[in-house]
């Protein structure tokens, strides 16, 4: 095993990184809400819990990692589905994030906040991938953060538009094709190793 493989391991079963993971998603979580106040501000109250795509992401991310220092079982049924959305949801806002503004600087020109907004989600991004190769949720819990991450694409960019403010309303295209795609992408992946992981415990 190699030393980047050993870090990653560590990271994904030191209970140190885990508490390190829950400060910084926890903090991270609350700046995300607190970005998001200006939408939530005008969406009324039965939509929040669909708005807040990122800092949402990574709050359940806290929870889980909370419930794991608590000495949870991540096999339990209801930690898998939590953390199923939670890893699923982190991969997928991370690289909706990570490639929307960059898209965005490119051709609109570069502003601070594309920048560090950028890198920590794609923090985001290798945190969700971490956990959901070191815990993978069986098929059941996968296939439900799928139909969940699917459920928010509609939701956000049909039935309520409750999508995050983009820079520029004139990428609302290109931001409703990555995020659909992206929820294709890492909720099929999700869901194929669950599937895989069956098959193997079968054979």
């Amino acid at each position: 095993m190699g030393s980047l493989a050993r870090f990653f391991r560590s990271v994904a079963h030191d209970r140190r990184w885990w508490w390190a993971l829950l400060v910084i998603n926890f903090l991270g979580s609350l700046y995300g809400f607190y970005w998001y106040w200006p939408q939530l501000s005008q969406t009324p109250y039965a939509r929040w819990f669909i708005v807040p795509d990122s800092p949402g992401a990574t709050f359940l991310l806290t929870i889980w990692l909370g419930l794991m220092l608590a000495g949870l079982d991540w096999r339990r049924p209801g930690m898998q589905l939590l953390g199923a959305v939670a890893f699923v949801s982190n991969m997928k806002y991370g690289l909706w994030t990570a490639v929307v503004l960059p898209q965005a600087g490119i051709k609109y020109g570069w502003e601070f906040d594309f920048v560090h907004l950028t890198l920590s989600h794609l923090g985001m991004w290798v945190q969700g991938l971490l956990f959901a190769r070191h815990y993978r949720p069986e098929a059941p819990a996968a296939g439900l953060a799928l139909a969940w991450l699917l459920v928010q694409d509609l939701v956000d960019y049909h039935l309520w538009m409750t999508h995050p403010t983009l820079p520029y309303p004139a990428e609302f295209a290109f931001a409703r094709g990555a995020a659909v795609t992206l929820s294709a992408i890492w909720g099929t992946f999700l869901l194929a190793q669950g599937l895989l992981g069956r098959k193997a415990a079968a054979g």
